[in-house]
């Protein structure tokens, strides 16, 4: 397991990582294991350009995309060979070609291809009595598993990715894990879990250190912690504000002055709101939104675009007076960096994630400590309203009633706002492990009494998910039984709770017929 900061370097530690693994033939591939399509996306770009190096010359194996939408990524529909295409007589096609285009064309088998990158949902499944469910998990062997922001995972996905990993270790494969804001908690589960499958020792993780490494084998756990580079250690400046005119006088003063600005609201009806507001007073050419409820393809178009006006390869023409708003889509896996960062009231380790898209980079390329600090104190604006002592049951759902089902728990998200307030901000990496605990620990800020009852009712519902988890997904120690189960499609073996899902076929009516939305 890899924690440290957004932007640290964990990906390419996590890839060199796999690269000694396969090189001493502990593995025969790799799992990218992305939260979002949009994330998985983006490191397909970042893996596609370099897992060749990753085997012996002249062998590059079948790389896929894996998640629901795959057949809408440009780039990855243009890696397909189209052997047909080719004019090969049908004897003589090549059996790389073939065989690369069999394993993209259907996401059940793409686990099967040497090197994936797609959602956690996919390997999921692997753990689900779905149908094909010993597929998904045959491909997953003797592969080393990548899993990407696994602090992101609620209680439900948390315990499947428990049950993942004791598979995976039963199976005598390796797994990295990467976080940049992992309670300790859920770092111990995640080795448990990895030791039951492997029949190691129980281990117990005291390290208190960030960055850290910990290492864990059938033998032995070992935790090392980590030299922060002294690059990314940064203070980072909150500004309160709970006055809707004054947080869009902020951002539209920032803009007008040059500076790109993000701004991350918690639900889409939300960031919608925001959008309209600023609409009116920015030129909408300079103006950006960004959520999951785009139809798929202008979804990805949108993605391109945030990427190259915010990424790290952005120009000054690109960036200046640029204004983007977007919902929890921005905040993981992708490279973004603003000179200026809104954000309404979430859990502090959302917070600590947003706050790695603020300055993230210096814009000269060369990465010298002296060329990010020329862009000034790093500053998020926290609109949130004041963590009173006295605060009331409505504190947090009064200012932001839909966010309040997002975020069902307003104790903690007072914990967030109270010791953000308190201390004007917070050095990263030094506090991140304490500002994690302090929200999330055993030992946590004591809430109002008002907002205990709400902690406790979702204790109980975050038990309830665990239960959930557990009475769905498969035990390896039972193996395959008729009893218990029974055997769906993915469709009924739900990766995540929530509402149902139906996918649609967009079109439009140009007079005489329907055409294809994209």
């Amino acid at each position: 397991m890899l924690e440290d900061l957004t932007g640290s370097g964990k990906t390419e530690a996590a890839l060199g990582l796999a690269h000694r693994l396969l090189a001493a033939g502990l593995g025969d591939g790799l799992y990218f294991a992305l939260p979002t399509m949009a994330t998985a996306n983006a490191m397909y770009r970042r893996i596609a350009t370099i897992y060749p190096r990753l085997f012996a010359a002249g062998t590059p194996p079948s790389l896929v995309l894996a998640h629901g939408a795959s057949h809408l990524m440009e780039l990855f529909q243009q890696s397909i060979p189209r052997v047909l295409e080719d004019n090969y007589p049908a004897d003589e096609e090549p059996a790389g070609a073939r065989c690369a285009a069999w394993l993209a064309d259907n996401r059940k088998k793409a686990l099967l291809a040497p090197v994936g990158v797609g959602t956690i949902d996919q390997a999921l499944l692997g753990i689900l009595p779905a149908r094909h469910q010993c597929l998904r998990l045959a491909g997953l062997f003797g592969k080393v598993l990548l899993v990407d922001e696994v602090h992101a995972n609620d209680a439900y996905m948390h315990r499947l990715l428990c049950a993942l990993l004791e598979f995976h270790a039963a199976g005598d494969s390796s797994a990295i894990l990467l976080s940049a804001t992992l309670p300790r908690k859920m770092r111990q589960e995640l080795a448990d879990a990895f030791q039951r499958g492997s029949r190691g020792a129980p281990v117990t993780l005291k390290e208190p250190d960030y960055p850290l490494l910990t290492h864990i084998t059938p033998n032995s756990g070992s935790e090392h912690p980590v030299a922060a580079q002294p690059v990314r250690r940064r203070r980072v400046a909150i500004q309160r504000v709970d006055e809707w005119e004054a947080l869009l006088t902020a951002v539209v003063a920032a803009a007008q002055a040059g500076r790109c600005v993000g701004w991350v609201r918690n639900t889409v009806t939300d960031a919608r709101e925001a959008y309209q507001a600023l609409a009116e007073r920015i030129p909408l050419d300079r103006l950006d939104l960004f959520h999951a409820r785009f139809a798929m393809g202008d979804r990805l178009a949108i993605e391109e675009r945030v990427l190259q006006q915010f990424g790290p390869d952005s120009t000054p023409g690109d960036r200046c007076g640029r204004v983007l708003v977007a919902t929890q889509v921005m905040e993981q896996s992708l490279d973004l960096d603003f000179d200026v960062l809104v954000s309404g009231l979430a859990p502090i380790d959302l917070l600590i994630q947003r706050a790695g898209r603020l300055c993230r980079h210096s814009r000269d390329g060369k990465g010298n400590r002296t060329e990010i600090e020329q862009r000034g104190t790093p500053c998020l604006w926290l609109y949130s309203p004041l963590p009173d002592d006295d605060a009331p049951a409505n504190w947090y759902s009064a200012l932001f009633p839909r966010a309040a089902f997002v975020y069902p728990n307003p104790a903690q998200l007072w914990r967030s706002a109270r010791l953000l307030v308190d201390r004007g901000g917070f050095t990263l990496p030094d506090e991140a492990r304490t500002l994690i605990e302090d929200v999330f620990g055993a030992d946590a800020l004591s809430a109002p009494p008002a907002l205990d009852e709400a902690d406790c009712k979702v204790w109980g519902e975050e038990r309830s998910k665990v239960a959930q988890a557990q009475n769905l997904c498969l035990t390896l120690d039972n193996g395959y039984s008729h009893e218990g189960f029974a055997w769906w499609d993915d469709a009924l073996t739900p990766t995540r709770l929530g509402d149902a899902e139906t996918t649609l076929v967009l079109a439009r009516w140009d007079g005489r017929t329907l055409k294809p939305w994209g």
